[in-house]
């Protein structure tokens, strides 16, 4: 792993620096492993100078999913990279549930490695958005987490109880600074070893860029242009809403004349996962037989968050997300949600604090025509959030795209990029700054 260093780079981005007096560890710090530690860098040293005189102008980047979500979240800034033809990238999974057609689609399948093949290939750069799901790598690589959301789940605002897998990475892309203190202040983030970028979110700048077509996606759901569109997100979990609330109140949306759009996490259709046995792909297919009553297959859902008018889910990122749009929010009450999944109890606070919440047995429909009927109700409260949850919007994924190059060690293609970084591209230098950042 590199060491973080202060000042700034090419591109104006600056790197955290935090001053730290080393240790010595009676227990880890012998001659033993100090040699052994030597050998293993002469070692990985040797092998970085043999595969970079046969590749010569080459490098190896490695893109491991998940789950279809994982190549959702990396989208942007893979669709950037691969037009760069000094690199070659591969991919992989971590999860026996997808095969590698149904992640990546026939278009990737080729350059998809199995985990036997990529444990001992050579890659110059290894990226991951799931600190659950990944693959240890026998040879040196520079390490990339892109985290894939903002809701605060599972403890991944600050997970403790995973420090050395955190700590495997070189560099971590963080989209807030409220996270990104949290994971300083928990001692999470070793400054000598790993650099710590405050970036955003890539995922959503397409909600805010101007690159969707409203027109052209409402017409591939075949649905009415003319329509309020209600989206149904639950987020997996068997406490969702999904299972409490289930798919009853969609119907009745649609009767009322509204655009229905269904999205469900993928993790929804891995029958592993699902202790009560539901077959949810056949009776989404059954609701799809009503012409107002889209349901989405693919993993990407930012396309339809663009064109809904509202958005029922209960906890998860895509009630942040849609805040970027400015639009009305449902959320069904899950308690049990809330605790079996870890969520962080101040993001529950932040999500409902802008949005109408209901319980599962409520009429959610008519909560949604209340809703609709005063969109503008709870704006400043939306606005609030999504400024704090997702940093700079709209330019999140140049910077990711800037960060991938400067692991790597070479400057990104020409033209530069159509952005001007701004001076906290990195952790500020002043983590006051930093702190007040995260408290917007």
């Amino acid at each position: 792993m590199h060491q973080s260093r202060p000042g700034g780079s090419a591109a104006g981005h600056r790197s955290c620096w935090i001053p730290h007096v080393a240790e010595t560890s009676l227990l880890n710090d012998t001659a033993l492993r100090r040699t052994r530690q030597a050998a293993a860098d002469f070692a990985h040293a040797f092998d970085d100078l043999i595969c970079g005189l046969v590749r010569r102008r080459s490098l190896h980047l490695l893109f491991e999913a998940a789950s279809p979500l994982s190549l959702a979240v990396f989208r942007p800034v893979l669709e950037h990279l691969k037009t760069d033809t000094r690199l070659e990238i591969w991919y992989t999974t971590a999860d026996r549930t997808w095969d590698a057609e149904s992640v990546f689609g026939p278009g990737l399948a080729s350059r998809v490695l199995s985990q036997r093949d990529v444990r001992w290939t050579k890659f110059d750069a290894y990226v991951n958005t799931d600190f659950w799901n990944m693959t240890w790598l026998r040879r040196r690589s520079r390490r990339i987490h892109l985290f894939h959301g903002v809701a605060g789940k599972y403890n991944l605002d600050c997970p403790v109880e995973i420090a050395p897998s955190v700590a495997s990475f070189d560099e971590l892309l963080f989209p807030n600074a409220d996270r990104l203190m949290r994971y300083l202040d928990a001692g999470l983030i070793d400054p000598r070893r790993t650099k710590a970028s405050l970036v955003g979110y890539p995922k959503v700048d397409c909600l805010v860029d101007g690159t969707l077509d409203r027109d052209a996606i409402i017409a591939a759901t075949n649905l009415n242009p003319q329509a309020p569109t209600v989206l149904y997100a639950p987020t997996w979990s068997q406490y969702s809403a999904l299972h409490t609330a289930g798919l009853q109140m969609l119907p009745k949306l649609a009767s009322l004349g509204f655009n229905v759009i269904i999205k469900l996490h993928d993790r929804s259709f891995d029958a592993s996962r699902d202790v009560r046995g539901i077959d949810w792909r056949g009776r989404l297919d059954v609701l799809a037989r009503n012409p107002r009553i889209h349901v989405v297959r693919g993993a990407d859902i930012s396309p339809y968050l663009f064109v809904s008018d509202v958005v029922v889910t209960d906890h998860s990122s895509v009630g942040f997300e849609f805040m970027l749009l400015d639009r009305p929010v449902v959320v069904i009450d899950c308690p049990e949600l809330i605790e079996k999944a870890s969520v962080n109890a101040e993001k529950v606070v932040l999500l409902r604090s802008a949005s109408d919440v209901v319980i599962p047995g409520a009429d959610i429909p008519r909560v949604v025509q209340t809703a609709l009927a005063r969109p503008d109700r709870l704006g400043a409260e939306r606005r609030r959030v999504a400024e704090r949850l997702f940093y700079q919007p709209g330019g999140a994924t140049a910077r990711a795209v800037h960060c991938v190059y400067d692991t790597l060690g070479i400057p990104a293609p020409e033209p530069r990029r159509q952005w001007a970084p701004p001076a906290s591209g990195r952790v500020p230098l002043d983590i006051c700054e930093a702190r007040s950042a995260s408290r917007v």
